[in-house]
């Protein structure tokens, strides 16, 4: 069975700046002026903790170190992502961004290639007769693809490139569609999906 995916760039809608800019610019001036009274303060304490660090450690009678058994490097821990009509994706968690999401590998049974030396994020969607999954093209900036996996060949195709998002949220419309909504932090990007079955 053949399937004609469509997908169209739809939507950008700007974030508002909120706050007050009267109350804004008189936090500005107590941060400045409260500045260098706030980092004195900190120097004096963290003076403090270091002289009593130091007597700490010196009248402190040393304890015997504990070995502790370390796993081996090589075992890989994969972890059930999703099964979805007789294909299992495994996920290993690789690492993530600071104050963000995580990026993993993933691997499928029966076996995808193209799933293989790859980031993903732990985004998923299951839809009809596929997933759509977040690939990560960099961990130094947001920039994913939308992969769509088709579940009865096992094909996979790129929907869309590029993406400067990592935080994304799917809507289905009441046409049968799908709205992938993107957050880049200043604006909201929205892509609307058809994903119809051919033959």
């Amino acid at each position: 069975m053949l399937q004609q995916i469509n997908i169209q760039f739809i939507d950008k809608i700007k974030k508002p700046i909120e706050g007050n800019r009267i109350l804004n610019g008189i936090m500005n001036v107590l941060v400045i002026i409260l500045f260098p009274v706030i980092l004195i303060v900190g120097i004096i304490i963290m003076v403090f903790v270091g002289i009593f660090a130091f007597f700490q450690r010196l009248f402190s009678k040393p304890e015997t170190e504990l070995e502790l058994e370390t796993l081996s490097p090589d075992i890989e821990r994969w972890n059930i992502l999703t099964n979805f009509s007789g294909i299992n994706i495994y996920q290993k968690y690789v690492s993530e961004i600071r104050f963000g999401p995580a990026y993993l590998n993933l691997k499928s049974e029966p076996k995808i290639k193209f799933l293989e030396n790859k980031l993903f994020g732990d985004w998923f969607f299951t839809y009809s007769n596929g997933i759509l999954l977040q690939q990560w093209n960099s961990t130094e900036k947001p920039n994913t693809n939308l992969i769509f996996i088709g579940i009865d060949n096992r094909e996979v195709q790129v929907l869309e490139k590029n993406i400067p998002s990592v935080n994304w949220k799917i809507v289905e419309t009441k046409d049968k569609t799908l709205e992938l909504n993107c957050d880049t932090g200043k604006e909201v990007l929205t892509y609307k999906i058809e994903i119809k079955n051919v033959g």
